[in-house]
């Protein structure tokens, strides 16, 4: 009976066996013309790979055979990473309403007054607000910081 096998490069191979014998047989005349090693083959037929013990009369005769080696790699799957602490909540910046009102007084007599200082720096101008922290004024436009003394402390 005769069996072809397509090779690695692609070329067709015709090789006569008995229906009687192994694919191993198979695998061992491939070895002997294409000087693949026995161990890194393996054929398939029909989409599925054939065992070395596996009977050729089991596969019609005429039949093509598709040879590939072993690859590198194929490792198993990663199992999935379970976390034992829960994710971090990124900070959400809030919209104030009205926010501007912290800026500004009305009077009685609709006379307006600043409430906070504006940054004297040249780069921002009259408009920009800075910020009244506890232990200073900062303007977060330019960077500029004024830090207020305790009393009994020295420079």
């Amino acid at each position: 009976m005769q069996y072809f096998v397509k090779s690695l490069s692609g070329q067709t191979l015709a090789f006569n066996a008995q229906s009687g014998e192994s694919v191993s047989h198979v695998m061992e005349m491939i070895q002997e013309r294409e000087g693949v090693s026995f161990a890194s083959q393996r054929l398939s037929f029909a989409g599925k790979a054939l065992s070395s013990e596996m009977l050729l009369a089991e596969i019609p005769a005429m039949s093509t055979l598709d040879l590939n080696v072993d690859l590198l790699g194929g490792a198993k799957k990663r199992k999935k990473k379970t976390y034992t602490t829960p994710k971090k909540i990124k900070h959400k910046k809030r919209k104030v309403k009205l926010a501007v009102l912290k800026f500004y007084q009305v009077d009685g007599n609709g006379k307006i007054t600043r409430l906070r200082r504006e940054c004297p720096s040249e780069t921002c101008g009259a408009g920009v607000f800075m910020a009244w922290h506890h232990d200073r004024q900062y303007c977060g436009r330019c960077g500029l910081t004024y830090v207020f003394k305790k009393e009994g402390e020295t420079a």
